[in-house]
């Protein structure tokens, strides 16, 4: 009876071992878009992290609020949203998007709509940024306005084409 070739213990027999299979499969993961989330993450983290800044000084110098659109009021929800959504929202997805493919062993279905998906999440960001702090959902969700929700949206905008 002969012994498997991992049971050898004579240092003169070398084990011989046969490829299980040619087939192999070559595959690249998609790191664009986790190289572009990346970005994103470190500019909006800037953005963020300049505006929290401008915020907490206007707190210590009043004089600082030069006009409506950059007092205190309408610049701490913006510094909120930029550290909230933009740069944690695409510190999430670049995670997502480099951890999912390395543990599923797989690429990205489709790298369009990766990039529809990017696009997509950054221009809702700067047109949450763009548009003014009183057109937010979140004024007519808590009731401080009561417009109706087309002409309040056809308001907005206006104002944003502006």
């Amino acid at each position: 009876m002969t012994k498997p070739p991992f049971l050898n213990t004579k240092k003169t027999e070398k084990a011989k071992l046969e490829p299980l299979g040619t087939l192999v499969d070559n595959f690249s993961y998609d790191n664009k878009i986790v190289r572009n989330f990346a970005y994103a993450t470190a500019f909006w983290g800037l953005v963020g992290t300049s505006i929290g800044l401008l915020a907490a000084l206007q707190l210590i110098f009043p004089s600082l609020n030069f006009t409506a659109e950059t007092t205190y009021g309408r610049i701490r929800p913006l510094h909120t949203n930029a550290a909230i959504f933009a740069f944690v929202g695409n510190g999430i997805y670049m995670g997502v998007y480099y951890s999912l493919q390395r543990l599923l062993k797989a690429r990205m279905y489709s790298d369009t709509l990766s990039k529809i998906h990017f696009w997509g999440w950054q221009s809702i960001i700067l047109m949450a940024a763009i548009t003014p702090v009183p057109f937010a959902l979140v004024s007519l969700i808590s009731g401080a306005v009561n417009y109706p929700f087309k002409g309040y949206m056809k308001y907005a905008a206006v104002r944003f084409l502006r």
